[in-house]
């Protein structure tokens, strides 16, 4: 089938399964905490959701004890802080949390987040109000050193940080690729689920962050 073939059959699995439209309300994310956004984007690829909340608490508390609200982080101070922790080994440790980038050869994720907030901030991004105006190029900028950064070349994680910073972005992620695949009968690379999602969101005149999370409630069995 065609792009809009599948944008049509998708757009009708859509209808069919997910319930009624108004339904379909997208994250609440961190729009005035791009260093929560980070924290969250980077350590949720490939694990379950509980241990990244257990994470983005972690962090709240360990900005508490040092006068901060880890609400209203940007990129900057979460380097600060990650320096005040003695670097990424410590950072992990303070997380509890020493899951790594990929299993073979991977970075810990504590590392991976801070080489992205870097690669944020080098760009001249430091809030999340500044990623949701940043111009296409300061954005395409930020994106290259957050893709270079080991185990986020896929794309994915760059796409969730946008998502939960209030920028209009689907989060490719196996829920969704999942959900299209069975809905159009084909495998979909990460983009093309993203770019199929995109569309069918356009094509019923709803948020595209709403869509994208009532797929992955649904496809991950959160009803």
């Amino acid at each position: 089938m065609t792009f809009d073939d599948d944008v049509t059959v998708l757009a009708a699995a859509c209808r069919a399964q997910l319930g009624p439209e108004d339904t379909w309300t997208p994250p609440v994310g961190y729009p005035d905490s791009l260093a929560l956004c980070v924290v969250d984007a980077v350590w949720s690829m490939g694990v379950r959701y509980g241990g990244v909340q257990r994470v983005v608490q972690r962090y709240l508390t360990a900005r508490s004890a040092v006068g901060a609200d880890g609400r209203h982080d940007g990129a900057r101070d979460l380097l600060d802080q990650a320096d005040r922790f003695g670097g990424a080994e410590a950072f992990a440790t303070t997380m509890d949390n020493r899951s790594r980038t990929s299993t073979r050869s991977g970075i810990l994720k504590a590392d991976a987040v801070i080489r992205c907030a870097r690669a944020l901030v080098a760009a001249g991004i430091e809030s999340a109000a500044d990623l949701r105006s940043a111009p296409h190029a300061k954005r395409a900028a930020a994106e290259t050193g957050w893709r270079e950064v080991p185990g986020q070349r896929s794309g994915i994680s760059w796409r969730y940080v946008l998502l939960l910073a209030g920028v209009p972005e689907v989060k490719p992620d196996r829920m969704i690729t999942r959900f299209v695949a069975k809905a159009t009968g084909s495998a979909a690379a990460p983009d093309r689920a993203a770019a199929l999602v995109t569309s069918v969101a356009h094509h019923l005149e709803v948020d595209v962050r709403g869509l994208d999370h009532r797929i992955w409630r649904f496809e991950s069995g959160r009803g």
